[in-house]
């Protein structure tokens, strides 16, 4: 993955295509780029895609002291990164505190928003979510080895929340864990999203019994900083955007079996959002990562949405539709 360096931290990130109107995606937690990946392969035929890791996450820097994990401070790095991709707009999508980020940036950078489009966010009142809150208590864990101690089975309690975050568990998919092995719809297909947190060597081989390749090791640096951004969440962040400030026309995909977020706040956003046209759009069989779930009628709806206030012509190829949903 590429990298690119705003206010003296790496930050990485996806690129698949190379026309059409830039997008960035925002993943939200405890997840990372990786989750944006279906969507970006769906829509880069399209769209030039930018899926990035956040500060603190995925393969990004993960600064503990002289950072403070804020939903301003990401706006304010997404912004940056825009200019050094040599964007002076861009078309912005999250998910999850993703999502929440977006409609910040949007509010906070109406000028460098094009379209905004988030999906089950973080926001209003639907905040402590337990699973995530209890991420966030690690971070009042100051000694070394008690934290070691906390963190032990963190691996497994990550899959579990993940797993509760879809309406069907078996939509988590990757590729082989060894070459010339074909992929299961297993936990094993959530290693992309496990590896920031957990040395995982699958293709090396050996056994944690063994300590070989370091497998099943806590990376407690990395736990630290997810717990740090877990324990910032301010339910003031979500109660005080301006939400009148958004210009760029807003999409608002929500999936109807999200158990996370309660799915009656969508309408909300059609009253605070008074600046912008919006588009509130249920998704059917679908939990709170609803482009996990449902990545083709995602994708499908965002370039109707996009056509539908761009034009078609701004597309970088003809769209036909997904034949999976046709």
């Amino acid at each position: 993955m590429p990298t690119v360096t705003v206010r003296g931290y790496e930050i990485h990130y996806r690129k698949d295509g190379d026309e059409g109107p830039p997008i960035v995606m925002i993943h939200g937690v405890p997840t990372n780029s990786s989750q944006w990946e279906p969507i970006q392969d769906l829509l880069s035929p399209y769209f030039e895609t930018y899926a990035i890791d956040l500060i603190g996450m995925g393969k990004s820097d993960k600064p503990l002291d002289d950072w403070e994990y804020s939903w301003e401070n990401d706006s304010h790095i997404i912004a940056e990164l825009m200019d050094e991709w040599g964007h002076d707009s861009m078309i912005v999508a999250g998910d999850d505190w993703g999502g929440g980020i977006a409609l910040d940036f949007a509010a906070r950078y109406p000028d460098k928003t094009d379209i905004c489009v988030a999906v089950d966010p973080v926001a209003y009142d639907n905040w402590p979510v337990a699973e995530i809150e209890s991420i966030g208590r690690l971070a009042f864990i100051d000694d070394d080895e008690e934290f070691r101690k906390a963190v032990a089975d963190f691996p497994m309690k990550l899959v579990q929340t993940l797993r509760t975050m879809v309406h069907e568990p078996s939509n988590f998919r990757g590729g082989a864990i060894k070459e010339g092995v074909s992929t299961a719809r297993t936990t094993h297909d959530l290693r992309k999203l496990r590896e920031p947190y957990e040395t995982v060597d699958y293709a090396a081989g050996g056994s944690q019994l063994n300590g070989d390749a370091g497998y099943g090791s806590p990376k407690l640096d990395a736990i630290r900083a997810l717990a740090l951004r877990g324990a910032s969440l301010d339910p003031d962040w979500m109660l005080d955007i301006p939400y009148e400030d958004i210009t760029a026309p807003t999409m608002l995909l929500w999936g109807l079996q999200d158990i996370m977020m309660d799915s009656a706040i969508r309408f909300r956003f059609r009253y605070d959002i008074t600046n912008a046209p919006v588009r509130i759009q249920p998704l059917q069989e679908a939990g709170h990562l609803a482009l996990v779930d449902q990545p083709h009628l995602g994708a499908d709806a965002i370039i109707d949405f996009v056509t539908e206030h761009q034009g078609t012509d701004v597309l970088a190829d003809r769209y036909m539709g997904f034949p999976e949903i046709l």
